[in-house]
């Protein structure tokens, strides 16, 4: 790798990632949208069950608040490096092992990128 085409395809990789995330959370949040939407009525305000949806729809809109950059605007690197790392940090929003293995391959592909700076 040239000094100049590293950066620029370190560049490309982590928004690439980035955007990977975004559109994660966005499949999420509209599969959970659609099980809400489908939830038996009348709801209980004890429904522990929705209750958690609820949650995980509030957890959902503040992480994609957090990882969205303004229209026109992309963030820094070290920024994009930050976001990535607080998602594959925190808590999965399903059991299922696609979202695991799709942890799992960031992480990896965030400290290969890392080794390189």
């Amino acid at each position: 790798m040239t000094s100049k085409t590293a950066p620029a395809r370190d560049s490309a990789k982590l928004e690439s990632m980035w955007n990977e995330i975004r559109l994660h959370l966005e499949d999420r949040r509209r599969a959970l949208a659609a099980e809400i939407r489908s939830y038996p009525t009348p709801i209980p305000r004890c429904d522990a069950q929705f209750n958690h949806l609820y949650e995980h729809q509030a957890r959902l809109a503040r992480d994609l608040d957090r990882i969205g950059a303004p229209p026109g605007k992309s963030p820094k690197r070290g920024d994009t490096i930050e976001l990535i790392r607080q998602f594959v940090a925190s808590e999965p929003y399903t059991d299922d092992a696609a979202e695991r293995e799709f942890r799992a391959r960031l992480r990896t592909e965030l400290s290969v990128l890392a080794k390189y700076r």
